[in-house]
């Protein structure tokens, strides 16, 4: 802090003292001069004394003067000057601290680039991007369409949206970033700041989850066109197996003379029908990942349809001593809908509640109305029951819960997968509700579009 002195400077009293030591000699010179031209010693004395009181009361005034001058000197120093400096400083530092590029264009030329567009660009010095157009910064992929846009908020100092361009650099690669521009307040010329992010590492990312995508939509497609082609490969020769042992079992054209080669004939059929209920259950799934399946859509009677469910699966019901039971709702609607597909949705999930209920259960198959307008259809099975993390891997393909019960019929765990498109592609879903040790119900809903209602008939009044 500067120390202002409150008295007058040195060179001031000196002048001072100076000036009454002159004013003294002269006195004394004038006064022998006088007394040697004989004047009256009393006339020259009172002039003498008269002169050197006006010249000390002038030093004197002059000195008060000084000193007053020196007291109003501000003993504050000049702050304003510092602060715009160190101000400047502290705004330079927050700006090559940013660690995205900000660039001011002038007429569509680069004024002023911050560190970090230096290091975006791979440029070692400000000095060989300054006066270059902005616009040869942009890469080539960028859209025309943004490209122009850029040029005229440049050239007319206009706002320019956020928008992604990729950013040519100087050692040869490019980058993506999301540029945008405010206009600044100039006299002359049109001025833009542009602020720009590099978003290349989203990109990058994007990109390769999008290729990963593709990539695995691709092998997909390939495994199911694969998977469709060899299961019609295979369905021709084993309905031929299927047939001739038939044929052998039945003892079509007379007896065979050995008990035991019927026997194994009926082997022979049954494993071959059990190979192709899984083919077929491959296909169809196949079909279904393919989004090939198609529905043929009729008015159907769902009495019709649960009743011959039921007929197909009470042999093997009885088998496993398990009963079932249908309580379906009086004048249960139509319903519009593929008639073979839901019977393949009621039987996978009828034979799953018969395959997984223990010897003495019971299965239940009930349909009726359900609270949206739609309509319900449910098996409800006192089985081994399911939990929740059991349920998701049941709707998986090509997974079967591990139990005692599962092996009592082998199959390739499509099941419920293969029953979940069907109903998804009626416009429905399927509801899951089980417990372990207590059983598991199983909802087929399907949506009011799918209830097919009769228009009542209209009541004509005697005339």
């Amino acid at each position: 802090m500067e120390t202002v002195l409150s008295g007058p400077p040195d060179g001031t009293v000196r002048r001072t003292a100076l000036l009454i030591t002159s004013v003294a000699a002269a006195s004394v010179l004038t006064t022998l001069g006088l007394s040697i031209i004989g004047m009256d010693s009393s006339a020259w004395a009172s002039l003498v004394v008269i002169l050197v009181v006006i010249i000390a009361l002038g030093g004197v005034a002059n000195l008060k003067l000084r000193q007053r001058l020196g007291r109003r000197r501000d003993p504050v120093p000049d702050r304003a000057a510092d602060g715009e400096t160190a101000s400047g400083r502290r705004l330079q530092a927050i700006v090559s601290s940013i660690p995205e590029m900000l660039m001011i264009s002038r007429d569509g030329l680069l004024d002023y680039v911050n560190a970090g567009g230096l290091r975006m660009l791979a440029a070692s010095s400000a000095d060989i991007l300054l006066a270059r157009p902005v616009l040869d910064m942009v890469d080539g992929v960028t859209s025309a369409e943004i490209r122009a846009r850029l040029e005229r908020a440049l050239a007319a100092g206009e706002a320019f949206p956020p928008s992604e361009i990729w950013v040519a650099r100087l050692d040869g690669s490019s980058l993506c970033v999301e540029i945008s521009g405010v206009p600044m307040p100039t006299s002359s010329g049109a001025e833009v700041l542009l602020i720009a992010r590099d978003i290349s590492a989203h990109r990058r990312t994007e990109a390769a989850l999008r290729d990963a995508k593709e990539q695995a939509e691709l092998a997909n497609r390939t495994r199911s066109q694969f998977v469709a082609n060899m299961s019609h490969e295979l369905r021709t020769p084993l309905n031929a197996i299927i047939g001739f042992s038939e044929i052998i079992a039945d003892e079509s054209f007379g007896p065979t003379g050995q008990p035991l080669y019927t026997e194994y004939a009926r082997d022979i059929r049954d494993g071959g029908r059990h190979l192709l209920t899984v083919i077929n259950d491959i296909l169809d799934y196949a079909k279904a990942e393919d989004g090939k399946m198609e529905l043929y859509e009729d008015i159907t009677d769902l009495h019709v349809i649960i009743g011959a469910s039921v007929r197909v699966m009470i042999g093997r019901a009885e088998n496993a001593d398990v009963r079932i039971r249908q309580e379906i709702e009086e004048n249960l609607p139509h319903v519009l809908a593929d008639a073979m597909k839901l019977k393949q949705v009621l039987l996978n999930l009828v034979s799953n509640a018969v395959k997984f209920t223990a010897r003495g259960g019971s299965v239940t198959i009930s349909a009726g109305s359900a609270s949206d307008g739609g309509l319900d259809i449910a098996v409800l099975d006192t089985g081994i029951g399911m939990t929740e993390a059991e349920v998701r891997v049941a709707l998986e393909p090509f997974t079967q819960i591990e139990s005692d019960l599962n092996r009592k019929y082998e199959g390739t765990g499509l099941g419920l997968p293969i029953t979940n498109s069907l109903v998804k592609l009626h416009g429905g879903r399927l509801l899951i509700d089980s417990t372990p040790g207590v059983g598991t119900r199983v909802t087929v809903h399907l949506p009011a579009a799918r209830i097919f209602r009769q228009a009542s008939q209209p009541t004509l009044s005697a005339s």
